[in-house]
This record gives C-alpha cells, sequence and structure tokens, in this order.
C-alpha cells in the first residue's frame, strides 16, 4: 500500500484528538470517566440550556460534555459541560481537535523541538473555570518510531513504521502508569493504517489494510481489549473507503461492477457472522459513513468553503441525515442534514445539525436496545432556527421607463447570513429570465443577519448584451436561500411589480423602443427593432424577428398606432382587390400581430393611406387617405377592432400632389397629431394638426426626399421626448425629432436598422 496516499485520511475509527499544546508534566492517575447520562440526567440536562457555538462542528464527546471547533484560520476549541452548560477554551491557538468517546482529550505538541514526541492528556470530566493541567506522555520513552494515531475511550492508539514504510498499529490503556503499548495489527505481510471516520464503539477500532502478498485490500477490526482482530476482504474495490464499526456491525462504503458499469453501495456483516449483506446507495463513495448498533447513518457534509449556488448554475443537492437498518432495510430521516458527526460514549453518535421543529445545535443518536429505530434528541442548541427567514426587503411595485432606464435597486434582509442565494426575476408574460446567486461570505458567523442587495441595470432579460431596455409588463422576482449546510428547508419568497411606459405607435414587442416592419423581397414580414446608442442620439439595431409570409397580397399597408383598442401598436393593409384588414398589434416579441379581421371593401379608390396621429384630439388615432382625384378624407378612430373607424369626412382637396403621407404624431408641439406629405418633386412638407380633424396651412420642411422610397414616423425612437423620422432606400437614414415646427428635423445621420436585407416596404 502507499503510504502518503492514506495518511491523508484521519483516523475515524478512533475520531482523533491532536491539540497543540506546551505544557510539561509527567503522567499521573487519571479518575475513571463517568458513565452514560441516565434517565434523571436527561431530564436535568433538559432543563438546562446548553449553548453549542455558532460557526462550529463538534470534533469529541464524553459522557460529561462535548468539544467544538469553530471554523476559520484560528480556530477556537472549546468543552462544554451538559451539567450546567459551562465551558473551557483548551489553549493553542493554532489546534486541530476531536474526542475518542470519553471525557479526556489528547494533545499533540508539534513545536520544535519534541515536534510530536510529546501528548498530553486532558482530563475534562467535571466542570471547572479553566482547562485542568494535561498529563504528559513522552511516545519516546515508549520504544522506537510510535507517533500518536487517536484514541478510542481510555485507549491511546498507535502507530509505528517498519523498515521506514509499513505501519504497525498498537493500543496502549491511559490508567494513570505508564502506558505499555500491544501489538494489534498490521507487518508480516499486512500493512494497515487508521480507518475512516464513522466509528462509534470505544471498543473496537477499524482499520485499512492491505495484504501485500496479493495486494488485496481489508478491513481489519480489532476488538482493543483482547486484541483479537477479524479480517474482511475488498476483492471488488480496491481503494480505501469510509467505513463504520459498531458493537454489532461493521459496515463500508464499495463500488461494484453490475451490467458493465460501477454501482455504489454499502457492504455490512453482522459481527461474528461470516454473511456479507449488499446495500445500494446513491451517496458519493467519499460521503461519511456511521454505525448506531444495527443502523447505518450517513448523509452529505458541505462546508462554507466548498458551497456554491451562483448564476443559473446549479447548486449543490443537500440530502437529510438518514438512518438505514441492516436487519430489515427500513429507511428513517432523522436530521434535515449534517456538517458533523463524532462517537460518543454507549455507541451513541453526537450530530452537529438541526431540525425545523428544534432548530439548529447537538443531537445525540442513540441504539436501542430492541434495535429499533435509534433514539435522537437535541443536546446543545446554537438558539439558531433553522428555517432562514425574511425580515425586510426593499423591492418596487411599479417601474416607468425612465426609472428603468435608470437601473432599479433591490435589497432583502435574511436571519441567516450562513445561508447561499439565488435570485431570479421573470419577465412573466415573455418567459425570459435572469438569475443571479450568492456565496455565504467566507468566515461569516452561523445565523447572524444579512442583507442581499441587487442592481438591475434595466435591460431586456432575453439578451441584455443587445443593451434593449427591458420590457412593459409584469415582472416576478423570486428569493431562495438555503441554508449553508442545508440545515433546515429553503427560504422562497416571491413577488412582482409592473413596469408601464405610455403606448408608443411603433413599439410591436413592447420594450419601450421603436420597430421597424419590413417586407422583404420575398414577401415574409420581419420585425427589426431599434435602440438608441445614447439618450438621445441616434439609432442601432436591436435584432430582428419573423413575423410571416404571404405579405405579397398588400399594395398598402400602414403601421397605424393602436386603433383597436389594446396598448399595441397595430397594423391595416389593403389587398389588391381593395379589401382592407386589420391585424392587431399582441406586444409580443416573437408574434407581433394576431391573425387578420376584415375591416372592410372598397379602399382600391385610395392612392395614400396614412394612420397613427390622433387628429381629434379625443386621445384616439386616426387614419386619412387621399382619392386619386385629390380629395383628403379623415377617418376617425373609433377603439372598436370590429369597426376601427367611423364614417369617412372629407377635410380638404388638392393632394394628389403628394406620393407619400406620413402621420407622425405630435411632431412639432401643438394641440394634436401632424402629417408630413411628400410632393412629386421630392419636397417635404408639414401639416399641423388643429385638433378638430384639419390641419394648418403647410409649411416647407426641406427638398430631396425623393431619394427615398419610404418615410416612417417612428415616434420617439431616441427617447429625447420627441417624434422622430425614418427614411429608407435600401439603407436607412435617421432623422431626430427637435420639436420645432419650422425645422421639425435634425440632419440625417446613416443607420444600419434592417441588417442589409432586402426589402420592398418599410412601415
Amino acid at each position: 500500500m502507499n503510504h502518503a496516499r492514506t495518511r491523508g485520511r484521519r483516523l475515524a475509527a478512533a475520531a482523533v484528538t491532536i491539540v497543540l499544546a506546551a505544557t510539561g508534566g509527567t503522567l499521573t492517575a487519571l479518575p475513571a470517566t463517568a458513565a452514560v447520562p441516565g434517565a434523571a440526567a436527561q431530564e436535568d440536562q433538559q432543563a438546562t440550556t446548553v449553548p453549542f457555538p455558532r460557526n462550529a462542528d463538534v470534533i469529541g464527546a464524553g459522557p460529561s460534555g462535548f468539544l467544538s471547533k469553530t471554523r476559520g484560520t484560528t480556530p477556537e476549541f472549546r468543552w462544554t459541560w451538559y451539567a450546567d452548560g459551562s465551558s473551557v477554551v483548551l489553549p493553542g491557538a493554532t489546534t486541530a481537535a476531536a474526542g475518542g468517546g470519553s471525557d479526556l482529550v489528547v494533545t499533540v505538541d508539534r513545536s520544535a523541538p519534541v515536534a510530536g514526541r510529546v501528548v498530553r492528556v486532558y482530563d475534562l470530566s467535571t466542570p471547572a473555570t479553566a482547562a485542568p493541567a494535561p498529563q504528559e506522555v513522552n511516545l519516546d520513552a515508549l520504544g522506537d518510531g510510535y507517533f500518536f494515531e487517536g484514541l478510542a475511550g481510555k485507549t491511546l492508539l498507535l502507530g509505528q513504521y517498519e523498515n521506514g514504510d509499513t505501519v504497525k498499529q498498537y493500543a496502549a490503556t491511559l490508567d494513570g502508569g505508564t502506558p505499555k503499548p500491544r501489538w494489534l495489527a498490521g507487518a508480516a505481510g499486512l500493512e494497515c493504517f487508521d480507518s475512516e471516520e464513522g466509528w462509534t464503539d470505544t471498543a473496537s477500532a477499524l482499520y485499512e489494510c492491505q495484504l501485500d502478498q496479493v495486494g488485496v485490500n481489508a478491513k481489519v477490526l480489532v476488538d482493543l481489549a483482547s486484541g483479537a482482530t477479524t479480517t474482511y476482504l475488498q476483492t471488488q474495490d480496491q481503494w480505501a473507503r469510509p467505513g463504520a464499526v459498531s458493537a454489532t456491525h461493521v459496515a463500508w462504503r464499495e463500488a461494484r461492477m453490475s451490467g458493465g458499469r460501477s454501482v455504489h453501495g454499502i457492504v455490512a456483516h453482522r459481527r461474528g457472522k461470516p454473511d456479507e449483506l449488499w446495500f445500494p446507495s446513491d451517496d458519493d463513495l467519499t460521503d461519511p459513513l456511521y454505525l448506531v448498533g444495527s443502523w447505518m447513518a450517513s448523509g452529505q457534509k458541505v462546508h462554507i468553503d466548498q458551497s456554491t449556488y451562483v448564476d443559473g448554475g446549479s447548486n449543490p443537492t443537500m440530502r437529510p441525515f438518514t438512518v438505514q437498518s441492516i436487519e430489515t432495510g427500513e429507511k428513517e430521516v432523522l436530521l434535515t442534514a449534517f456538517s458533523s458527526a463524532v462517537p460518543g460514549p454507549g455507541g451513541s453518535l453526537l450530530v452537529r445539525g438541526g431540525t425545523p421543529e428544534q432548530g439548529e445545535g447537538l443531537y445525540r443518536i442513540s441504539p436501542r436496545a430492541d434495535g429499533g429505530r435509534p433514539d435522537v434528541e437535541r443536546v446543545a442548541s446554537t438558539g439558531q432556527s433553522t428555517v432562514v427567514t425574511l425580515t425586510g426587503s426593499a423591492t418596487p411595485k411599479t417601474l416607468t421607463g425612465d426609472q428603468v432606464a435608470k437601473g432599479v435597486d433591490f435589497g432583502w434582509d435574511l436571519s441567516r447570513a450562513d445561508s447561499r442565494v439565488r435570485l431570479t426575476l421573470t419577465h412573466v408574460r415573455s418567459g425570459k429570465t435572469v438569475y443571479a446567486g450568492w456565496h455565504v461570505p467566507y468566515g461569516v458567523t452561523a445565523g447572524t443577519p444579512r442583507r442581499i442587495t441587487w442592481h438591475w441595470d434595466g435591460k431586456d432579460l432575453e439578451s441584455p448584451d443587445w443593451a434593449r431596455p427591458a420590457r412593459n409588463g409584469e415582472y416576478e422576482w423570486k428569493l431562495t436561500a438555503r441554508p449553508d449546510e442545508g440545515i433546515g428547508p429553503e427560504l422562497v419568497t416571491t413577488g412582482r411589480f409592473t413596469v408601464t411606459r405610455p403606448a408608443a405607435p411603433h413599439d410591436f414587442d413592447d420594450d419601450g423602443t421603436a420597430d421597424l416592419l419590413v417586407r422583404g423581397t420575398d414577401d415574409v414580414l420581419w420585425r427589426f427593432g431599434t435602440r438608441p446608442t445614447a439618450p438621445g442620439g441616434s439609432l442601432a439595431d436591436a435584432g430582428a424577428t419573423r413575423v410571416g409570409s404571404g405579405w405579397g397580397i398588400y399594395d398598402r399597408q400602414e403601421a397605424v398606432g393602436n386603433i383597436a383598442g389594446t396598448a399595441a401598436p397595430d397594423v391595416v393593409a389593403r389587398d389588391r382587390d381593395g379589401v382592407l384588414w386589420l391585424y392587431q398589434g399582441t406586444g409580443d416579441r416573437y408574434k407581433p400581430l394576431t391573425a387578420r379581421t376584415k375591416i372592410g371593401a372598397g379602399w382600391q379608390t385610395y392612392d395614400q393611406l396614412a394612420g397613427g396621429s390622433d387628429l381629434t384630439g379625443d386621445g384616439r388615432v386616426d387614419l386619412v387617405a387621399t382619392d386619386k382625384a385629390g380629395d383628403v378624407y379623415l377617418y376617425k378612430g373609433t377603439g372598436s377592432a370590429t369597426a376601427p373607424f367611423a364614417p369617412r369626412k372629407k377635410i380638404g382637396y388638392g393632394w394628389g400632389v403628394y406620393n407619400q403621407l406620413t402621420a407622425t404624431g405630435n411632431l412639432a408641439g401643438g394641440p394634436a397629431g401632424d402629417l408630413l406629405a411628400r410632393d412629386r418633386a421630392g419636397v417635404l412638407w408639414l401639416y399641423l394638426g388643429k385638433g378638430d380633424g384639419t390641419f394648418t396651412a403647410r409649411t416647407k420642411v426641406g427638398a430631396g426626399w425623393g431619394a427615398f422610397s419610404g418615410l416612417t414616423a417612428v415616434g420617439d425612437a431616441n427617447g429625447d421626448g420627441r417624434a422622430d423620422l425614418v427614411a429608407s432606400n435600401g439603407d436607412e437614414t435617421f432623422y431626430a425629432g427637435t420639436g420645432s415646427w419650422s425645422a421639425p428635423f435634425q440632419r440625417g445621420v446613416p443607420v444600419s436598422l434592417t441588417q442589409d436585407s432586402s426589402y420592398n416596404a418599410v412601415f
């Protein structure tokens, strides 16, 4: 066996104590350790609240008390008595410690010049205000090459190198005199090392050994009093796995081949009988294993510095601390989970864990004489609730577009800082979600409060890298907090808020920015999103989605704003037979229009249509149409999906000079919506709405607009509060609105909004 491979495992067969101390003295008689507390003592203990240090693990336990170790780089080692809850801190700031099922604690001096050659024994059976003076044992005086391995009750467990490599195992009784080592196992063809944790019987030790002559691993069970051994061969698994021993059984984890694959399980034996029992298990082969009488106990141990719970990733699956009967196979959950466990007197197991009912602390699991489910009692408390609670929060209920654009801060107050936290934010209508997560802060004290803060940048949840604003609508946040050790149920708390913006005439996916509907040369209709490059700046492409095919049947199509009573903008399209159809908007990015409904026939008399401006001042958008004679008609909006327009009303004549009309909304700050008209010479004219369905006299915007195949009034596209215009001719030019009737647009800026697609209509 490779000694270097196994020496990293600590002696769990004796759950050893290794403490750095620097006091002198000689070994003197030690008082007999106390018996397991009886019923009266149990009642007294229940009447006294025995504290268990927070952010600590149990590393030793005896009849009178227990030894704990706080987590961190400079741990504190404290012995606490059950009788009155008093405690003492053991000396040595950098110690590592554990107990051996008794009230004795053995320490090892790692400093020069002795460097581990001297061990000291503390008797902690009687409450005291300070740690008693330790008794000293010089290992060099016992013989050549002994080293300390552990403590089982009053038995000192030692190892000894043979030929510089092979290890032999010895025991020595601490009875007040000079300890006399007696050989237990190892050498003569059997190399044995300390076993894995899980031992709960102070009268026996379980060693991991290898038969040198055949290269087979074995578990060797040793009776510490008589030295009698029982060897269990591991013929199918040649790796050292965690094992456990009780007064009646021995068990260990093992991997075996079944159906061409490796399966995990536990091998168990009744002591004194050759029959082998096999229990399949989903546990990891490195998870600790314990025995309490005829019941196997196990769970997944998770430490603070190993925990992860981060963005979108999978969180560790925490398993409860369970027991399973070797005799019947029955399973029971005893604790929600655990962080540490050590053997106690009388074959008991002391577990740092918790339940929702009794909270966190130290629990004693004891075997029953009738072999039934082990008894469980809490013997010390951290004073913490196992349950994580939300003690306060700062989250929004409603948000405007301006608030979202600046980003939004969230905050939650948790009762336990030692919790891994995960947050999801979901746009309810689309189902798009973002994630955030928080580790447990390093060195945090368990049970202390913690505030979780998160800043949402207000960007679209589907693709925040596009820098698109978040969509309107309802959002749900969900905060999940899980105690770091998995002790106790998750806290799951949710809330909702709404993002609201005024309806925008060209916002087909409800994100507050303008969209272009583009009919390709293949008659497929696309929605192209836009986004401001900066507040009040130019525009950039924000992705495209396919709306549908077959749009070549129409010779006119117009984005007319909300004419059908919903918040989303609608589209009207005229087919080549003169029938006008309505496509209601949905606000859905991937299906922005519903199936069409018929408005009516006879619309072939018009050569120009323009919708999207409220020309009458009633809050509804209207439609204007010019016929081939040049007369212009107003179709007042009704807000009804079945009859979206009132009967037409003639409002002018002589409009046959224009080859395009564009309804811009309120372009110049007047009382109503406005209209742009381009004549056949390429001159663009502005008609300011008066609010009664008519217009003021036209004013000239400028010449040269004949270079464009289409003009699309997109509303406020760059976020400065003014209506803008996109001109297209295979490429796009953005004209930012100024709000001035005399010069309504800034100089045009070339933009690429349609990803260089080939199209024959933009609206």
